[in-house]
């Protein structure tokens, strides 16, 4: 299966390595490319669920960013 063929709600690793990861879920959580790569490093995992607990925790979403 190809990059391309992947579908992001399909994933379960943030790969901050990627541009285009780290644009998707930027985009989708509202936040900077940095703070994803901060969130990864902060919660020392690359699972989307880690990282997006950790965003809504320090208040950098909102739930509503499912």
């Amino acid at each position: 299966m190809t990059r391309a063929n992947i579908r992001y709600s399909e994933k379960m690793l943030i790969s901050i390595h990627i541009e285009e990861d780290l644009n998707y879920w930027a985009n989708k959580w509202g936040v900077s490319r940095e703070s994803i790569k901060s969130a990864v490093k902060a919660s020392r995992s690359n699972s989307i669920s880690s990282v997006q607990e950790y965003l809504l925790k320090n208040k950098q979403i909102s739930e509503l960013a499912d």
